[in-house]
């Protein structure tokens, strides 16, 4: 039987097994208050469930955490939770578990985009600098695969950003200044009746080109081109309806008119010497949602994100080098999910997904396709504590096909503080837009392209040590099949180069690692946390006889220490975080080691002030490989910076 005859049949097995449960007798579900954010965890499962009934490693940042941290972006909040960030001058991604292929959602809304994000890297589909960070309620991040209940790019991991929803009559402004020339207005105002709550978030944030440190000569330069000019808006209106039902409208626009310098060339200046763009994006979800008052999550949603943009300077697109270059971008989905209590033992998540997305690059692609998918997963508790849960998603892709992705966990709650795991689950990845149908003068694409897919396995621990300290560890292993990446073809048609590149499936991919975090309070002033992680990635090209270690890989060990004080009116912290083993023929340092700190002083209930400092130790360094067609040192991180803040409730 061959691979993928075998795939199939795992697949059906476990769609047997999922639809053999939902056979049982209906059982009359039993009436429990509604479920509280602060003692459940809804990401990992599609349903509320406490921590110790969940197997995956699952980092909760909650409201509180956000707020002593005084950050201005979804990055800086990430980082400080051990999640690794690539980041160039104009974007960043999150990895999880070595890998970018990460969903993001807010609100369970699906925030991918099918177009190239990040310089160097088309696997990554969001860019997280153009999220506001002022309705952030939580942040719920899962590693591991998670393809089987939420579809393609959940292969490294899934990060949830919840938003806030109204519970008082109150307005927050704040202001912010630092480093080159760096300004941030900010306004927040909720209000909350019997039934209805609103919140309104506006945020202005202005900065000149950032600074970095040469890692060569040790100088300090200036990154041209990377100036920074955003606006960013969100509404949320919320209606509570009776019997445990509601619904809730959400409006997001971003204004971004910001620097494209891209990456630095070996001679310090920008590759695209006064570029820049102007982009907006406006996005729209209405969701209607029942059964919270039997403590679980039955929703139907609809929604619409849309990005419009241009680039001036931008001659990597256009074929005469000088002409602005412009794409359209729309997303449009429906999402129905529905939780059914089959017993006192079965619990039953099931949906259905259709999404629609569009690409309009006027030089290059005016194309779109549609995925349809439905997913079941069933969940049985067992004795001694012990739950299983089995699922299978199918998704059918109008130009890659159909594919199956299924899921096995095992979880004991070993005690009220305890528990172990180990899951099983299956992924994919279907290609972009761009990977199909791209074709400028520098790259073109494959309509033939395969899903990328493979299957990961993790076994871990969460558990509460003596004295208060908190230990969560896990590891993994995963292979990937039919990876996609760039390869150089000879020119075949007029352009000013002598080649080109275009995407095929090339690749096997191996990962392992582990993540490993330990948290405690020392006393009733300070409290630290510490976190160390793994990730061994290796590649097989189809025409290569083994795989090699990826030189791209930019965070072989990593490493996070933060020491917290509080006390009476004084807040503060100081993160370090650190990574070795990178290669020196991507990076310019095979190591490096950062120092963050932030410092809240409440004048009053109603005023905070607050004074921040990034990279201290003002390290030398690069977050992301600039592949093997470009030179290490391409993507410098900021140099040492400060701000000073403050916070004013009305």
């Amino acid at each position: 039987m061959n691979k993928k005859n075998k795939q199939l049949l795992c697949s059906l097995l476990t769609s047997a097994i999922v639809l053999g449960a939902s056979q049982a007798a209906w059982a009359e579900e039993s009436v429990q208050p509604e479920y509280s954010l602060d003692e459940y965890i809804i990401t990992a499962n599609r349903i509320p469930m406490k921590r110790t009934e969940i197997a995956a490693n699952v980092t909760v940042i909650n409201r509180a955490e956000i707020e002593k941290g005084n950050f201005n972006s979804v990055p800086d909040i990430l980082k400080k939770s051990n999640v690794t960030i690539e980041k160039t001058a104009n974007s960043s991604v999150p990895i999880l578990n070595g890998d970018d292929r990460v969903l993001v959602l807010v609100d369970g809304r699906r925030m991918h985009w099918e177009h190239l994000i990040i310089s160097g890297n088309d696997h990554a589909g969001v860019n997280l600098d153009q999220v506001s960070v002022n309705n952030i309620e939580r942040i719920e991040i899962v590693r591991g695969p998670a393809s089987s209940l939420y579809g393609s790019d959940a292969v490294g991991g899934v990060i949830n950003i919840i938003t806030r929803k109204a519970d008082k009559t109150q307005t927050t402004v704040g202001t912010e200044f630092g480093a080159w020339g760096s300004q941030r207005y900010s306004l927040t105002t909720e209000g909350k009746t019997k039934d209805i709550g609103y919140q309104i978030t506006a945020e202005k944030k202005k900065r000149d080109s950032f600074e970095y440190k040469d890692s060569k000569t040790g100088q300090t330069k200036t990154f041209a081109d990377t100036q920074q000019d955003q606006q960013l808006l969100t509404l949320r209106l919320d209606k509570d309806l009776t019997d445990g039902r509601s619904i809730s409208l959400q409006l997001e626009n971003t204004e971004d008119n910001s620097g494209f310098g891209a990456y630095v060339n070996p001679d310090g200046t920008s590759h695209y010497p006064g570029a820049y763009t102007i982009t907006n994006h406006k996005n729209f979800g209405l969701a209607y949602q029942w059964g919270k008052d039997k403590g679980i999550d039955n929703t139907v949603r609809v929604y619409h994100n849309q990005s419009d943009s241009i680039a001036y300077g931008g001659s990597l697109f256009k074929s005469d080098g000088v002409s602005p270059y412009t794409y359209d971008l729309s997303a449009t989905g429906i999402d129905w999910q529905q939780n059914w209590k089959l017993n006192d033992k079965h619990t039953l998540v099931g949906g259905a997904d259709w999404r629609n997305e569009a690409l309009n690059d006027e030089d290059s692609i005016d194309k779109d396709f549609t995925t349809t998918a439905f997913f079941l997963e069933d969940r049985w508790q067992l004795p001694s504590n012990w739950t299983v849960s089995v699922g299978t998603r199918y998704d059918d892709h109008s130009v890659a096909g159909g594919k199956f992705t299924s899921r096995l966990t095992a979880n004991r709650e070993i005690n009220s503080t305890t528990n172990i795991y180990a899951s099983w689950g299956q992924y994919v990845k279907n290609p972009t837009i761009a990977q199909l149908f791209s074709n400028t003068i520098w790259w073109k694409g494959n309509p033939d392209l395969r899903p990328e897919n493979g299957e990961t396995i993790t076994l871990g621990i969460n558990t509460k040590l003596a004295n208060d300290t908190i230990l969560q560890a896990n590891v993994y292993q995963s292979d990937i099949k039919d990876a996609i990446n760039w390869k150089f073809q000879d020119w075949d048609g007029p352009g000013p180069g002598t080649s080109y590149t275009k995407y095929i499936n090339v690749d096997n991919e191996k990962r392992k690692g582990l993540d490993i975090s330990l948290s405690r309070q020392l006393s009733q002033l300070w409290s630290v946390s510490a976190g160390y992680s793994y990730v061994k990635v290796q590649n097989k090209t189809n025409s290569a006889a083994s795989y090699i270690n990826d030189p791209d890989n930019s965070q072989p060990n990593g490493y996070r220490l933060n020491v917290q004080f509080e006390q009476d009116k004084w807040d503060s912290s100081l993160t370090l975080r650190s990574a070795t083993g990178r290669n020196l023929s991507r990076f310019t340092n095979e190591s490096y080691l950062t120092l963050d700190m932030a410092v809240n002083y409440k004048i009053s209930p109603e005023t905070n002030v607050y004074f921040k400092g990034f990279n201290l130790t003002n390290e030398a360094y690069e977050s992301i490989s600039p592949g093997q067609w470009g030179v290490p040192g391409a993507y410098p991180m900021p140099a040492r910076s400060f701000y000073l803040g403050v916070q004013h409730k009305i």
